[in-house]
């Protein structure tokens, strides 16, 4: 019998969209001799009752992020490879770390069928202690393409969305973004 190093990462270090994707497959994963095969296109994924391991195979492979992959999860999957992990384990119930970005439930509205705007429902946004550059060339002035809903309760704009779609200022072109966390010392108080 052998040993295999795991990290325990709670789900909340994911973002939203993903954590869904990801949840979409296993729930529509085929089953072969008992067991769900999970279809991601460059994950290794195997479920578990509290959320889903990854294999970190997958970076052997791929020394820098595949477009396929968020800035949130690689950084992830590379903290825990370096830790000598083989396996990180995703679970709702472990608890959230503070040396990574957490996505709580912010307020988005959602459209009902009929069209009209329904009651606020949850999406992503990280916590202090993270920063996100161009992965061209290191400049914070970057923005993502996004909309907004009028909302009567707060009598505000209400973040509804944002895109995939980025773009660095410093470069003056479209970009993807890398997510870093920042050292203590890096955070404005």
């Amino acid at each position: 019998m052998r040993r295999f190093p795991v990290c325990a990462c709670s789900t909340a270090h994911l973002p939203l969209a993903e954590r869904d994707a990801i949840d979409g497959l296993i729930r529509n994963a085929p089953r072969s001799g008992g067991r769900l095969i999970v279809d991601h296109p460059l994950l290794s994924i195997e479920p578990h009752q509290y959320g889903f391991w990854i294999h970190l195979g997958l970076l052997d492979d791929w020394p820098e992020r595949p477009d396929a992959l968020s800035p949130e999860i690689w950084v992830l999957l590379t903290h825990a490879r370096t830790t000598g992990a083989n396996w990180i384990s995703f679970d709702r119930d472990e608890p959230h770390c503070s040396r990574f970005p957490v996505f709580p439930a912010i307020t988005e509205i959602a459209a009902t069928q009929s069209g009209d705007l329904a009651e606020p429902v949850a999406t992503a946004r990280p916590v202090a202690g993270t920063t996100v550059r161009c992965a061209s060339c290191g400049s914070a002035d970057v923005m993502r393409d996004a909309w907004a809903c009028w909302d009567d309760h707060t009598q505000d704009w209400v973040l509804g969305s944002v895109f995939d779609a980025a773009f660095c200022e410093a470069c003056e072109n479209d970009t993807t973004l890398v997510v870093e966390i920042l050292e203590t010392t890096e955070i404005a108080a």
